[in-house]
């Protein structure tokens, strides 16, 4: 496993899927397709201060990037919600760089790992 993936999260998806290892690669591509929306989605949130909407994009990055087993991009994630809880734009602003790297690497690696 690379430097993005935990392999216990992998696991532990694969035996909340049932061990059916074609939906665990099904709910990985789908997170590594929408991994561009999300980012899309978070950015005009945060252009039209629409910080609930930031706070829903978050949420569920931060939650399928657990499951999928890319824990530090979900600590990254998490790092922005902050800022976002805190109404926090600016803050946010500065990490977008970092979560969309990190989000990105992690789907190269995810993509990778399946043979997506």
């Amino acid at each position: 496993m690379g430097e993005h993936l935990e392999e216990a999260s992998l696991r532990s998806l694969n035996s909340q899927l049932g061990g059916d290892h074609a939906l665990q690669q099904r709910f990985v591509g789908d997170f590594v397709a929408l991994w561009a929306v999300r980012i899309e989605r978070l950015e005009r949130a945060l252009d039209l201060g629409r910080l609930d909407d930031a706070d829903v994009v978050l949420l569920s990055i931060r939650s399928s990037s657990r499951m999928v087993g890319a824990v530090r991009l979900e600590a990254v994630a998490a790092l922005v919600h902050g800022a976002v809880l805190l109404g926090d734009v600016p803050g946010c602003r500065a990490q977008l760089a970092g979560l969309e790297s990190l989000g990105a690497d992690a789907c190269r690696e995810l993509t990778a790992h399946f043979g997506l």
